[in-house]
């Protein structure tokens, strides 16, 4: 097992996880789950795009879709890209949709797989597990 880098390392190699899903486990040497991890979050996040699922902005109509937009925001750039290019853009008339709730509970699976990635890259940074 490779030495617990100092905390702040640690910090900055839990980062990179938000540029790209897998990411800190790359450069922590990891390469195997780094790409599993980024197979599963891109393929999650891109299904979640199929079902026409909305990428919720922090400013939604009500409090749920605003919850959702937090744990989205977890996936970091792919979010970020796909706000400013206009993917899964939240239109009321698409809520009626059947696929509508799918899509966007694959998103925010997405997100919040995201957010533990960067929790497991911190822990094996620090020496807590392998």
């Amino acid at each position: 097992m490779p030495s617990a880098l100092p905390r702040w390392k640690a910090y900055a190699y839990s980062l990179p996880t938000l540029l790209l899903p897998g990411l800190s486990h790359w450069l922590l040497g990891r390469r195997g789950r780094a790409v599993a991890f980024f197979c599963i979050v891109g393929a999650t996040f891109s299904v979640g795009l199929l079902l026409h699922g909305a990428l919720f902005p922090f400013h939604a109509p009500n409090w749920l879709y605003r919850l959702g937009a937090v744990a989205e925001m977890g996936l970091g750039a792919p979010y970020a890209l796909g706000r400013i290019v206009g993917l899964g853009r939240l239109d009321m008339r698409d809520a009626a949709d059947l696929m509508f709730g799918y899509g966007n509970t694959f998103l925010v699976s997405a997100g919040l797989m995201n957010m533990l990635l960067m929790m497991d890259a911190f822990d094996i940074a620090v020496g807590r597990k392998e």
